[in-house]
């Protein structure tokens, strides 16, 4: 298994990376800290929990942030220009 701390860890290792790096990069990074075994546990995880999001061709495409509410929606979490609040409106 793996510990809470092992979650952060993984999770601000891959934040720092830019752009978020492939699957297959991740033991790279996160070698020797975690093992394979922990890499892809905690990955799995991760994404059952939708707290990341990987693409069809192995990206990780989104993390979720910490400080986000469960039931979010976009116009409370997006950035919108001041085009287009001047063209929409506040929503």
């Amino acid at each position: 298994m793996y510990t809470d701390a092992e979650v952060d860890y993984f999770i601000e290792t891959i934040k720092n990376v830019r752009p978020f790096p492939k699957l297959r990069d991740l033991r790279k990074l996160l070698s020797p800290t975690l093992s394979l075994d922990k890499i892809n546990a905690i990955l799995r995880y991760l994404e059952r929990s939708k707290q990341i999001l990987v693409d069809l061709d192995g990206n990780i495409v989104w993390i979720k942030n910490a400080n986000m509410k469960e039931v979010s929606n976009l116009s409370e979490t997006a950035n919108f220009s001041k085009e287009f609040l001047e063209h929409f409106g506040k929503l």
